[in-house]
């Protein structure tokens, strides 16, 4: 598919009046991610520290943090949807925030590109935007309007790849803006989140149809369907036995597929907990984020399941999506607690390339 040319960096101009975007951003976290009402459960016991928590406010209130990752400088960063801010966070706490340049982006998703700067989606202003870890940020629109951009990540080509929901395609964009766009064929479509799998490949969450995609560099897609009838996968993740690991929100599981397709599902002990955010940690096991019951969730590669709730269990804090922080420690959003929360995993951060 021929590449389009890089479109030009945007600059800050008026408000963008858009209210029903951002209702429609919000109510699409909020339906994939809060099932029903919370349920509150005894403390897992946590051993060796493992499943301490502790939580950091975000200096802007109403930010509703949505996208976390391990950023290039040792830091993390996350997107702030509510607010139209990206937001760095110390491995000690201190929270940094920076304004994008337009409103109404509302951005969701946030990666570390190959380029060392931080590459993120913005849904409701229909850009990917790019920010450095000074802090400039650099926006590219999308071709098609309300092409709807969420889930994003860095691929094994060096470019930036991303799922583009509302219209049914998957984009890459280079390091330099370069912008290539591929549609799903018949039968996929509304892709949401997106991972770089074990196998040189991109795997990807289509909720609407309840499967799992793959699209090569070259852009070949290859859809597998989930067993469960009523699924919706959510986030995806690659893990550490070579496959790739999602959340099933409306199925109430974690789910591991093969790279050949072959799916396993395993079922979560608390009804309704509403799995969101999934990443593999540096313990060798995969951390989830249980938004419906205020719990950080972790699944060993055999199914077996711990989970940890949140200090402050009677409070509402939709704990939403997880990463690996370069300090060996898992980091996630709490959409609507306006926190950044940090959970000790009892592994260490893994190496260069990958050995712990």
């Amino acid at each position: 598919m021929p590449e389009t040319a890089p479109p030009a960096p945007l600059a800050p101009s008026a408000p963008i009046a858009a209210p029903a975007v951002r209702r429609r951003c919000l109510a699409v976290l909020l339906a994939c991610a809060l099932l029903g009402p919370p349920v509150l459960a005894g403390q897992a016991q946590a051993a060796d520290d493992v499943g301490s928590i502790r939580e950091y406010a975000t200096p802007t209130a109403g930010s509703g943090p949505v996208g976390i990752t391990a950023g290039p400088d040792g830091n993390v960063w996350f997107t702030e949807n509510a607010t139209d801010r990206i937001g760095r966070i110390t491995p000690h706490g201190r929270i940094e925030e920076f304004a994008l340049p337009r409103p109404g982006g509302f951005p969701d998703d946030i990666t570390a590109g190959p380029d060392r700067r931080l590459w993120f989606s913005e849904p409701g202003g229909n850009r990917i935007g790019r920010i450095t870890t000074s802090g400039k940020v650099t926006e590219f629109p999308l071709s098609q309007p309300d092409s709807y951009p969420v889930g994003i990540t860095a691929g094994p080509d060096g470019n930036v790849w991303f799922a583009e929901n509302g219209t049914g395609r998957i984009g890459r964009i280079t390091p330099r803006g370069r912008l290539t766009e591929f549609p799903l064929p018949a039968g996929e479509g509304a892709p949401y989140r997106i991972a770089n799998g074990p196998d040189g490949n991109l795997w990807f969450t289509e909720p609407a149809t309840n499967r799992i995609g793959k699209i090569t560099p070259s852009g070949k897609v290859t859809g597998y369907a989930l067993p469960a009838a009523e699924g919706a996968p959510f986030n995806i993740t690659a893990g550490p036995d070579g496959n790739l690991w999602f959340t099933d929100p409306t199925a109430n599981a974690i789910g591991r597929i093969t790279r050949h397709g072959k799916v396993t599902m395993f079922a979560l002990p608390r009804a309704d907990s509403g799995p969101v955010g999934i990443t593999a940690g540096p313990d060798g096991n995969l951390w989830f984020a249980e938004s419906n019951v205020n719990r950080i969730g972790r699944i060993t590669r055999h199914g077996e399941v711990a989970e940890y709730p949140l200090p402050a269990s009677g409070a509402d804090r939709t704990p939403f999506h997880i990463t690996a922080g370069p300090d060996g420690h898992l980091w996630f959003t709490e959409l609507t607690g306006d926190r950044i929360g940090r959970i000790t995993s009892g592994g260490r951060a893994a190496g260069p390339h990958g050995h712990r």
